[in-house]
């Protein structure tokens, strides 16, 4: 109950953090550039018309009051965070999933900004590339810089979210809402119980062949500000397809489910308890005799603004479960 008083609080008070401080005039100390996925990003004026491609994304950026300087949203995958609901019904959605770019550049942007690597694909909307052609500056979330797919190099921190949330704050020349969220952010980072030696695996999607968390993506940060183990953290991709012998071979103590509120194939986590609790191989793991779940949103397992709302459900749950003090 505390966690979650603390979570409606701190949200009210990042949705307060759009008034004026911070903000210049136009033009005033431009160009500014920050340094995102090894290349130089840079804004040459004032950012109006800011298109947000993803839900981690788009609600990172309401949560810096930018709303009024927000073109459009795309590619959603949850409700938004209610205390974000007002500020993001005051920006037009632009497309549910990836808009085509000709369609994106309907809407003029000056700056563009995912946190999925698929979005700078042929296969998303556009390259970074095409973008440049056009100049429009760019900006991807540091946790998928080598791509979703690829093996992955290192382990993503809550740091690098604090990286963003500053970077997009410079760019927007805010920095004193990307200060006050971040410090807002490790305050209730603060409150992550200490559930040592509880191993978890996190299920995405998928019955037949799940993805799995691997090490270094979201799942893996939560999992260790909770002082948990990672089941899987020898994977190097971000969710790596998994086979469910393997999981029985590792038996971790918890899982972690995705509450999927679209897509089938075990997508909802009522689905995903319901095969869990009469499959044959999945029905034997120690998790699903004991019923130890924890449910989470897809979106919560995304990296953004919502981390530090995961690191709060998943230590809710492990509490609930009997496990780790604070």
């Amino acid at each position: 109950m505390r966690l979650r008083h603390g979570l409606v609080a701190s949200l009210l008070l990042l949705t307060g953090c759009g008034g004026a401080a911070g903000s210049t005039a136009p033009d005033s100390g431009y160009p500014i550039s920050v340094t995102n996925c090894d290349r130089s990003v840079s804004v040459g004026k004032r950012i109006e018309r800011a298109v947000s491609i993803s839900q981690p994304a788009s609600e990172l950026l309401l949560s810096l009051g930018l709303e009024d300087r927000m073109a459009g949203t795309a590619s959603w995958s949850d409700p938004v965070l209610p205390a974000l609901a007002t500020a993001n019904a005051k920006v037009p959605r632009i497309a549910k999933d990836f808009p085509s770019f000709e369609r994106l550049l309907e809407d003029e942007p000056d700056f563009v900004y995912t946190t999925f690597a698929y979005t700078y694909t042929a296969e998303g909307v556009a390259d970074r590339a095409r973008f440049d052609q056009v100049k429009i500056p760019t900006y991807l979330s540091s946790s998928e810089c080598t791509g979703q797919d690829a093996t992955q190099t290192r382990a993503l921190t809550i740091d690098d979210l604090y990286r963003e949330i500053t970077d997009l704050a410079t760019l927007f020349d805010v920095p004193d809402r990307g200060t006050a969220l971040v410090d807002s952010l490790k305050k209730r980072m603060a409150t992550a119980v200490d559930a040592r030696d509880v191993s978890l695996a996190w299920w995405y999607s998928s019955t037949k062949a799940p993805y799995i968390a691997g090490c270094c993506g979201t799942p893996g940060l939560v999992t260790a500000a909770v002082g948990a183990k990672n089941a899987f953290a020898d994977g190097k991709q971000l969710w790596p397809e998994t086979g469910w012998e393997s999981i029985l071979d590792r038996d971790p103590d918890v899982l972690v489910l995705a509450d999927l509120t679209r897509g089938d194939d075990g997508d909802s986590a009522a689905a995903k308890i319901a095969f869990l609790e009469s499959d044959p191989v999945a029905r034997r793991l120690t998790a699903v005799k004991n019923k130890r779940y924890v449910v989470l949103s897809g979106s919560d397992m995304d990296p953004g603004v919502r981390t530090v709302q995961a690191v709060e459900k998943v230590s809710a749950g492990l509490t609930k479960l009997g496990y780790g003090t604070e």
